[in-house]
C-alpha cells in the first residue's frame, strides 16, 4: 500500500555539553527524551490546529522521529501531512517547525511593543528589543492563546538543559527537499536562560462573593476572632469574625450555643491555585441572635 503522506519539512535538536567539562555529549536523561517528543508533538500540533501550516485549516501534521546519528545527541524531527498533502505543500510561506519554536521561546522572554494587521493579511510583530518580524495571522493569533500550556510545551523540549552536563541547544529546520515551499529558517541556539524563562508559573485567580445566610457558631474562640468555625449553607467552615459590634458583646458577656441560629453575612474569598481551590469566610456582620433552633428572635 502506498504511503499517502509526505515529509514537509523538519526540526534538528542538538543537545551539546558543557565545554568545561571537556567531553562529548553522548546520552542524556531518558525522561528528559521523553519530555522533548512529547513537547514537540504537542506544540506542533496546537499550530496545526490553528491553521499556521496551511491557509485552509489543519494540515493533519504527524511528528515522527529519525534514528539518531551514532556518536552524537541529536534528535531530529519529521514533519509529515496526511492524505491532502498535495494542496498543503503548495501552499507558500508556511513557517518551519524550528521558526515556531523560536517566535514561541521568543514571546516569553520579550513582550510586544506593538503589532500592525498588513493588507496581505499577515501581522507584523514589533518587539521590546527593536526587532521585527512577520507571521500570519494563525500564528499571530495561536501565540496569544495557551499561554501557560506553551510555557510547558517548551519547558519540555528544552528539558535537557535542566541536565548539569548540557550547556546548549542548537536548533535547526529544514524543508524536506530543494523546491519545498517552506522558507528556510535560520538555525539558533537557546541556553539554560531560555529554559529558565519558561519555568513553570503558579496559575492564581481570586475571587470573592458576599451573601447572607442563617448560620451557627460551632466553636468560639474568646481570645482570637481569627478561629471561629461556622456552619452554613450546609458547610462548615473556619472563619474571621471582623464584626466589631458583635465580638464586643461576646466580650461583655453575651451567651452563645452552637444550636443559636444568628442571620449572617459573609465574605467568602476563593482562591484557585494551579487547579485547587481554597475558600476562606470572613463573618462580616451577626444580626439576628436567635436563642435556640427553632425559638423566636431575642
Amino acid at each position: 500500500m502506498a504511503d499517502t503522506r509526505k515529509v514537509l519539512d523538519s526540526v534538528t535538536l542538538r543537545f551539546d555539553g558543557d565545554e568545561k567539562s571537556g567531553t562529548d555529549l553522548h546520552e542524556l536523561r531518558a525522561a528528559d527524551v521523553a519530555q522533548v517528543l512529547q513537547g514537540l508533538a504537542s506544540f506542533v500540533s496546537d499550530f496545526d490546529k490553528a491553521g499556521a501550516f496551511h491557509d485552509e485549516g489543519p494540515a493533519d501534521s504527524v511528528m515522527l522521529v529519525r534514528p539518531p546519528q551514532e556518536g552524537s545527541f541529536i534528535i531530529e524531527a519529521i514533519r509529515m501531512a496526511g492524505e491532502n498533502w498535495e494542496g498543503v505543500a503548495a501552499v507558500t510561506g508556511i513557517p518551519s517547525v524550528a521558526t515556531l519554536i523560536s517566535l514561541a521561546t521568543k514571546s516569553m522572554r520579550a513582550e510586544v511593543q506593538d503589532f500592525e494587521h498588513l493588507e496581505n493579511g499577515n501581522v507584523k510583530i514589533m518587539w521590546q528589543d527593536d526587532t521585527v518580524q512577520e507571521v500570519s495571522r494563525p500564528v499571530w493569533e495561536e501565540l496569544n492563546k495557551r499561554k501557560h500550556r506553551r510555557k510547558k510545551q517548551l519547558r519540555e523540549i528544552m528539558a535537557p538543559l535542566g541536565d548539569d552536563r548540557v550547556s546548549t541547544l542548537d536548533v535547526s529546520g529544514a524543508p524536506s527537499s530543494e523546491d519545498e515551499q517552506t522558507p528556510p529558517s535560520d538555525e539558533f541556539v537557546l541556553t539554560r536562560a531560555d529554559f529558565d524563562s519558561v519555568a513553570p508559573t503558579d496559575e492564581v485567580e481570586e475571587s470573592e462573593e458576599t451573601f447572607e445566610v442563617d448560620g451557627q457558631m460551632q466553636a468560639i474562640d474568646f481570645g482570637d476572632p481569627t478561629r471561629w468555625k461556622v456552619r452554613a449553607a450546609g458547610q462548615t467552615r473556619k472563619a474571621t469574625v471582623d464584626d466589631a459590634d458583635f465580638l464586643r458583646r461576646v466580650a461583655e458577656g453575651l451567651a452563645i450555643s452552637s444550636s443559636d441560629i444568628f442571620q449572617l453575612r459573609i465574605r467568602a474569598d476563593k482562591i484557585v491555585k494551579n487547579g485547587r481551590t481554597r475558600t476562606t469566610w470572613t463573618v462580616l456582620k451577626v444580626e439576628n441572635h436567635r436563642r435556640r433552633a427553632g425559638d423566636g428572635t431575642s
